[in-house]
C-alpha cells in the first residue's frame, strides 16, 4: 500500500506553485524588505553560493524572512538605518547553516526528499521549474520554486489512512514531545529578551512561547505572523520598548494599532535614548500616511489618522488569515498524531505546543521535522514489508 505514495516525486508537489526570489548578496537589507511587501511570499531567498561558483553548480540560497530582518535591526538600535541600508548578505551569515536550502531534481522521490530535508536539518528545499512553468514568468530567477517541510506533512496527511496504526498513537508514546526545545519569555519580561529566542525558534522551525506566572501559555512570538508585519520598524520599534505581553499586542492590532499603544512606545524610546529608532518608525508612519492619502478622495477633509490601518497582504497559498498570537497551535501528550498534524496544518506553522491538559503549563513542543521522521521511518517500514 505504501508504494502507492512512495512512487511521487517533488514534482507532483510543486505544481501551482509560484516561483521564488532569488536576491544577489549585495541586495540592501531595505531593497530585500521592500520586496517582501511588495511579493505574495514570506520570505525571499539569498544566493549563497561562492563567488567563483560555476553556473552548472548546485544552487545554494539562504532563506531571509521579516522575522530574519526583525531580529537584525533589533540588534543595531543605536543606528538603524544603517543596518536597513547593509548588503542582505549579513543576514545569511547570520542565519548559519540551518537557513541554507539546496537544490533537487524535479524526479527525487518524496522518501529521498525528507531525508534531504532532516539529514540537513532544513526546512525547504528548492525543486527546478519546468520550462512550461517558466515562460509564465518574467524575472531572471523564476526557475524554482520551494518545498517546505509543512508542504510534505501536507501531503502525506492526505494518504493519513496509510500511516495506520502509528497515526492514532499519542505523540508522548512516539517521543515526540520535546521538552529541551523549549523558548519562552514571561509575559512581562522585555521583548528584547524573545529575540535571541527568536533566533534560535527560526532555525528549529518553531516559536518563541509566552507564558505567565504559573507557566501556563498564553500565546507565542511567531516568526510565520512576524512575516504579515512587513513594517519591520515599528514592529522593531516595539520590541525595543515594550514587555513581550506588550509586543504580542501590537503585533495582534498591527493593521490599526491605538494611539496610546503608539504613544507609550515613543516614550519609552525617547526614555532609552533610542531617538534614531523613533525616528525611523515615525518615517514608516509618514509614508503609511502618505500613502493613505494619495489613495483617499480629494472629497474627503477629515484628518488622517497618525497610525493608518494596514492592508493584509494576500499570500501565495490564497488569502492570508490574520492570526492572533493568542491563536496558538496547542495539544496536549496524549493527542494523536493525526491530531497534532491536523493542527499544525490548520495554523501553517511547523510546530505545535504541548500543554498540560488540566492547568494549562506548557510542557513541550512537537516539531514538523519531528512528524516527519515518525512518517518516513513508517514508510520504509511498509516498503520493506511489501518487497517480502
Amino acid at each position: 500500500m505504501a508504494a502507492s505514495i512512495l512512487s511521487h516525486v517533488v514534482s507532483d508537489l510543486c505544481i501551482g506553485k509560484p516561483a521564488v526570489r532569488v536576491l544577489p548578496p549585495s541586495t540592501p537589507i531595505a531593497a530585500a524588505l521592500a520586496t517582501l511587501r511588495a511579493g505574495a511570499d514570506p520570505f525571499v531567498f539569498v544566493d549563497a553560493a561562492p563567488p567563483d561558483a560555476k553556473k552548472t553548480a548546485a544552487l545554494s540560497v539562504v532563506k531571509v524572512s521579516v522575522a530574519e530582518i526583525l531580529c537584525y535591526v533589533c540588534g543595531n538600535l543605536g543606528d538603524p538605518a544603517a543596518a536597513l541600508g547593509r548588503p542582505v548578505s549579513v543576514l545569511t551569515a547570520v542565519v548559519g547553516d540551518h537557513g541554507v536550502t539546496r537544490r533537487v531534481d524535479p524526479q527525487t522521490s518524496l522518501l529521498d526528499a525528507i531525508d534531504a530535508l532532516l539529514a540537513n536539518n532544513s526546512h525547504s528545499l528548492v525543486v527546478p521549474l519546468h520550462a512550461r512553468a517558466r515562460k509564465k514568468h518574467q524575472h531572471a530567477s523564476a526557475g524554482y520554486c520551494v518545498l517546505t517541510q509543512q508542504d510534505i506533512v501536507r501531503h502525506l496527511f492526505g494518504s493519513i489512512s496509510l500511516f495506520s496504526p502509528v497515526a492514532a498513537l499519542s505523540v508522548s508514546s512516539l517521543g515526540l514531545v520535546r521538552r529541551d526545545d523549549v523558548h519562552a519569555v514571561h509575559v512581562d519580561d522585555d521583548a528584547l529578551d524573545a529575540i535571541p529566542l527568536l533566533r534560535r525558534s527560526i532555525g528549529q522551525g518553531t516559536a518563541v512561547a509566552v507564558v505567565a506566572d504559573d507557566d501556563a501559555l498564553v500565546g507565542e512570538i511567531c516568526p510565520g505572523v512576524l512575516g504579515s508585519c512587513d513594517d519591520v520598524e515599528s514592529v522593531s520599534a516595539a520590541f525595543a520598548a515594550l514587555s513581550a505581553g506588550d509586543a504580542m499586542t501590537y503585533i495582534d492590532c498591527y493593521f490599526s494599532p491605538p494611539e496610546f499603544l503608539l504613544r507609550s512606545i515613543r516614550a519609552e524610546l525617547t526614555d532609552k535614548g533610542l531617538h534614531a529608532m523613533c525616528d525611523l518608525m515615525d518615517a514608516a508612519y509618514t509614508t503609511d500616511v502618505a500613502a493613505l492619502s494619495s489613495s483617499s478622495t480629494s472629497s474627503d477633509e477629515e484628518c488622517l489618522p497618525l497610525a493608518p490601518a494596514r492592508r493584509a497582504r494576500k499570500m501565495s497559498s490564497g488569502s492570508f488569515r490574520w492570526r492572533s498570537t493568542e491563536d496558538v497551535a496547542a495539544c496536549h501528550a496524549e493527542s494523536s498524531l493525526v491530531a497534532v498534524m491536523a493542527q499544525a496544518l490548520a495554523h501553517r506553522v511547523g510546530h505545535v505546543w504541548v500543554v498540560d491538559e488540566v492547568s494549562g503549563v506548557l510542557v513541550g513542543v512537537v516539531s514538523c521535522a519531528d512528524v516527519l521522521t515518525v512518517l518516513r521511518d513508517h514508510l520504509r517500514l511498509e516498503c520493506h514489508a511489501d518487497d517480502l
